[in-house]
Parts: structure tokens; C-alpha cells; sequence
């Protein structure tokens, strides 16, 4: 296991979000002090769903140098059909060289988030990497709850490894990667795959535990934070509002009395650790899901497991999204495509 810590590039501070995080968090009002404790009351009937969808649509910037071709089809799974999108170097495209793929699942919480959204991310990826990268437009909660997507995510794993030849694709090199709940859909992903066909899973802020604060085993809290004191209400509102969120996705995706603290529900439970494949964590000093993914990091390294953590100071949940405004997504990304290469 090797843990890399990238500093802060502009805040000297210790335990303090970047500058360019703090003055995004202050841009959108006074913290909400008062309801850090309060236990969420939000009647699931009354959760703003389009606005909450409306809100995770926050494209980053384009920042290639080099052409890249963006491909859409439309795929058969087992009882219904999705859209995928295909992202390629274009100098790479008529190579008959097989070529490594990235299998890229954007977040969102299962009920919101698009591919368009992280189209840059991937665009970015495909170029530095090499890799053709592919991603789906998997079935969102509520209309469709667990399992929807990660039945999509697996087919679309089926179908890659069918068409591998039409794209140049080495079955041998295929990672999968995904942020926030992308990231856990990634992970369940090497989890339930029987034919163990990922070299390589990164899951970027990933949520390893679905759990809400009040009934994880680790007892999740702020105070699992150290914060800089002039920073506190800001740094704990950014807390808040993703613990918050958490309990609106738990009730829509879940929709059969499922258990959160069931291994095939949240990977920290699992009891298949020893079907990942390499692991690759990204995460960030004030990231909501921190604390479970370091407990997730204790019970892969009490497995024996193949895994490195690349770990952002200073830096939130949702800092991947802000490709060409804040360079630690750049440098996340071409530390991702450094670990496809050497696959």
C-alpha cells in the first residue's frame, strides 16, 4: 500500500480547505450553523428531485490539446436498452493496435448526474491515458432503484468484453473507475463480476459505505475532522449539506428494505474483498465519505489487498467536477492515467 498526500497549492493553513474551495463555499451564503445536529425531517414526498438533478449538472472545462472523437450507441442488456458514449484519441482510432479501456461511471448520488457532465473529465482522460474510454448512461433511482444500475454497469462490462475486437480493446487491460456514486458502483462492480475481468478499479471519493451518519459501526462525526477554527462553520456546512444528501439517496435507491450494512450493498461490508482487483483511492481531506473510506482502507489492508490512496488536503467532495478551474482535478486526472498506462 502507498499513500501519496498532495498539499495545498495556495492555502498555508493546516487542516483548510484551498482558497479556491473556501471562496466557492462562501459564494453560496451563511452556513446553516443551526441545523448541523438537527435530525433530517425532509419528508421523502417533498425532496425537490429535479432541482437536486438541475444542481449536479455543473460541467467542467474542455482542457485537450488533442482531437478527440466522441462516439454514441445505443446497447443491449438483458431486458431494456442504454445509451454509452465512447471517448478516443483520434490518432488512435484506425490504430490496430489493442488498446487499453477505461470504464468511467459518473456519480450523482444514483439519482442524478449524466454523462455529458463529466464529458470533459473523460475527453481529458482519453487523451492522456491513451485508453478508449467508455461511459454509461445507467438507469437512475427512484424510477429505477437498486439494482438498476449496477445491473447496467455490469452489462455494459458484458458487451465491451463481446465487441472488444470493433474497438481494439485488450480484454486483458480494462479498468473501471467512477466518482462519488460512481465510484461505489465501480467498486460493487469487481465485487460481483464473476469472470474478475478489471485490472484496475479507482474510485474517486467513492461511497463505501451508504450508511446514514447515525448507524455506521465507526460513528461517523464531525468531530472525525480536524478544522482549521476560522474555517470550522464553513468546513462542517460542506459536511452537513452531503450527510443531508446521503439520506434522500438512501430512501430512493433503496427502495425494498434493503440494508445498508450489507456487504452487498456497501463494499465496506463486503465479505469478496478478495475478488478487486488493484485498487487506486482518491480522496480528499473534507469529503463527507473520508471516514468510511479510511475504515475501507483498514479492511483491504487486513485483506492482503494490492491498493494505493492518493490523498488531496484542503480539497471537498466534489472537487473532480471542477476540471479547468482547479488544478488538483487535472492532476487527479493525469494521475489516473498513469496507473492505465501501467496496467
Amino acid at each position: 500500500m502507498k499513500k501519496v498526500i498532495k498539499k495545498k497549492l495556495e492555502e498555508t493553513k493546516q487542516h483548510a480547505f484551498e482558497k479556491k474551495v473556501l471562496q466557492r463555499e462562501k459564494a453560496k451564503g451563511a452556513p446553516r450553523v443551526g441545523e448541523f445536529y438537527k435530525e433530517n425531517d425532509i419528508l421523502l414526498e417533498d425532496i425537490d428531485l429535479g432541482q437536486i438533478r438541475i444542481d449536479m449538472k455543473r460541467e467542467g472545462e474542455d482542457i485537450t490539446t488533442e482531437e478527440i472523437i466522441e462516439t454514441t450507441k445505443i446497447i443491449p442488456l438483458k431486458d431494456h436498452m442504454i445509451e454509452i458514449t465512447i471517448y478516443e484519441r483520434k490518432d488512435q482510432k484506425d490504430s490496430k493496435e489493442k488498446r487499453n479501456l477505461v470504464l468511467f461511471v459518473h456519480g450523482g448520488g444514483f439519482i442524478g448526474g449524466d454523462v455529458k457532465t463529466k464529458g470533459n473529465q473523460c475527453r481529458y482522460l482519453a487523451q492522456q491515458s491513451g485508453a478508449v474510454v467508455v461511459s454509461p448512461e445507467y438507469r437512475l433511482a427512484p424510477e429505477t432503484p437498486y439494482p438498476g444500475a449496477e445491473e447496467d454497469v455490469l452489462g455494459t462490462i458484458d458487451w465491451l468484453e463481446d465487441n472488444a475486437d470493433r474497438f481494439n480493446i485488450d480484454t486483458d487491460k480494462m479498468a473501471i473507475m467512477g466518482e462519488s456514486a460512481g465510484g461505489h458502483l465501480a467498486v460493487n462492480a469487481c465485487l460481483k463480476d464473476k469472470k474478475q475481468r478489471m485490472k484496475l478499479v479507482v474510485p474517486v471519493y467513492g461511497v463505501m459505505d451508504m450508511s446514514v451518519a447515525e448507524d455506521t459501526p465507526y460513528n461517523w462525526d464531525y468531530s472525525l475532522y480536524q478544522m482549521e477554527e476560522e474555517q470550522k462553520d464553513y468546513i462542517m456546512n460542506r459536511l452537513f449539506r452531503f450527510k443531508e444528501l446521503n439520506d434522500s439517496m438512501n430512501e430512493l435507491y433503496l427502495q425494498n428494505g434493503e440494508s445498508t450494512l450489507d456487504g452487498e450493498i456497501s463494499p465496506l461490508f463486503s465479505e469478496h474483498l478478495d475478488c478487486l482487483p488493484k485498487v487506486l483511492m482518491i480522496e480528499a481531506e473534507f469529503d463527507y465519505f473520508r471516514v468510511c473510506n479510511q475504515e475501507f482502507e483498514k479492511r483491504m489492508q487486513e485483506a492482503g489487498k494490492d491498493f494505493d490512496v492518493i490523498y488531496y488536503e484542503g480539497l471537498d467532495h466534489g472537487f473532480f467536477d471542477r476540471l479547468g478551474s482547479l488544478p488538483q482535478t487535472q492532476d487527479c486526472i493525469d494521475e489516473i492515467a498513469r496507473y492505465i498506462k501501467e496496467m
